[in-house]
């Protein structure tokens, strides 16, 4: 009789067991829903990575020869010196830009994307000596240079720029 009694509550236990595995079957995503989340976590890890990491900006005319000439594609690190606001600023800055860094940036007239070489006074062109640290704010003021200053369109025409309006370091990438 005990032996009858085990056996009806194992047997119980199964079909209870195969209901749990019926409803945990039912719940499983199809393949198609399975590629849609793929694809749409790859979606918004590009987004959110051309937001606040990389960017690409064109370089537009003949103010940064030799080293960049007109249509030259940068890479922007926009994380280089803090992590950018999308709707313009910083809402955490870690850092400056350097004497001689190649920066994006937005110019403060006229809000185009400008990629020119960053000058501090005082920072020597060799490079050999360091510039003193100045204080990390967002208000301090860059002047930004092209390399061609014959052709340049920079901050001798449009003034210094406010740390807020630069995007983030540059680097050229070797396209053929």
């Amino acid at each position: 009789m005990a032996l009858e009694e085990a056996d009806r509550e194992c047997g119980a236990d199964a079909v209870r067991l195969a209901a749990v595995a019926r409803r945990v079957r039912k719940r499983r995503l199809s393949p198609s829903l399975r590629v849609g989340l793929i694809f749409a976590a790859i979606l918004a890890s590009f987004i959110i990575s051309r937001l606040f990491l990389v960017d690409f900006a064109l370089v537009d005319g003949r103010s940064m020869l030799p080293g960049l000439g007109s249509g030259d594609v940068v890479l922007v690190f926009k994380a280089a010196y803090g992590l950018r606001n999308p709707a313009g600023g910083y809402l955490l800055l870690w850092g400056r830009p350097r004497h001689r860094d190649i920066v994006a940036a937005v110019r403060p007239d006229s809000g185009a994307l400008v990629v020119k070489r960053v000058w501090i006074e005082g920072g020597q062109a060799s490079g050999s000596a360091e510039v003193p640290p100045a204080p990390t704010r967002e208000d301090s003021l860059f002047l930004l240079l092209g390399d061609n200053k014959y052709e340049s369109v920079d901050s001798r025409a449009f003034g210094p720029v406010p740390m807020s309006n630069i995007l983030g370091r540059a680097f050229l990438l070797p396209l053929p």
